[in-house]
């Protein structure tokens, strides 16, 4: 950003939010100018005649305090930094269960509050930096979370009913298997989803493509948007019997990443 631009946003108005409830909420303070520039949907909260715009206040009780801090740190970060390096400054221990609850968490905040671009830059993430498989207990907290706090447009659910669909299938061309005590009440009440894990349970049963997938294909830009991300590839496979190999990403060669699910 320009430096015009940087002086811009620090001579905006600032608002404050508080996130969360009872003694873990938490009051942040952001300068207005920068909702104008990548979050439409805060910069109409605080503009005009809105409580919130006459206030300069706003209360966020039901959304997750860390997915909000992320979501902070992105629009500052966003100023002065390249994408890739912005996200690999919000997470960190992306490859353990607490960092990939954060996405999780971030991702649902970014489908509830419309930021397309955030959406964006954690999935490609998310097919960077996850090179192992989702234990079955916590694909069932993920999924759970997402299904209740995302819309059907979310692409992270259709990357999740993926990921359903073949722990359902096993291995293409090894026989078909369930996994042990798989709750099927995960995903089965919300009638899109359970559409979109059989389709894919077809599409794997079938074998209807060689298993690789373009990242973009996950992001929600409009397709005329330049996309970082866009002639990179991701291979979700499942691994052969006896086969423990976890590929290692090389996309200096391809950009193709290859992710055990």
């Amino acid at each position: 950003m320009e430096n015009k631009g940087l002086i811009d946003v620090f001579a905006s108005e600032v608002v404050g939010i508080t996130v969360w409830k009872h003694d873990k909420q938490k009051k942040v303070f952001i300068h207005k100018e920068l909702f104008a520039r990548k979050a439409p949907v805060f910069f109409k909260m605080f503009r005009g005649s809105f409580k919130e715009g006459i206030t300069g206040l706003a209360a966020l009780p039901d959304d997750s305090l860390e997915a909000f801090e992320v979501f902070a740190k992105w629009l500052y970060l966003s100023m002065v930094t390249q994408p890739i390096i912005t996200v690999s400054s919000l997470f960190t221990s992306k490859q353990s269960s607490e960092g990939r609850w954060k996405m999780v968490e971030t991702i649902a905040f970014a489908d509830k509050y419309c930021l397309d671009e955030l959406s964006d830059m954690v999935m490609s993430s998310w097919f960077e930096d996850q090179p192992v498989a989702i234990p079955l207990k916590e694909l069932e907290k993920i999924t759970s979370y997402v299904l209740a706090n995302s819309s059907n447009l979310c692409k992270a659910r259709g990357f999740f009913a993926l990921m359903w669909a073949s722990k359902m299938i096993g291995t293409p061309g090894y026989g078909h298997s369930k996994p042990n005590e798989v709750d099927l009440d995960t995903f089965i009440k919300d009638d899109n989803f359970a559409k979109q894990v059989i389709i894919w349970m077809n599409s794997l049963a079938c074998h209807a493509n060689d298993g690789w997938h373009l990242v973009c294909d996950y992001h929600l830009h409009d397709k005329s948007v330049p996309c970082h991300d866009s002639n990179m590839e991701v291979r979700l496979y499942l691994p052969k019997p006896g086969d423990t190999n976890t590929l290692v990403p090389n996309p200096a060669k391809k950009r193709k990443l290859s992710l055990l699910i």
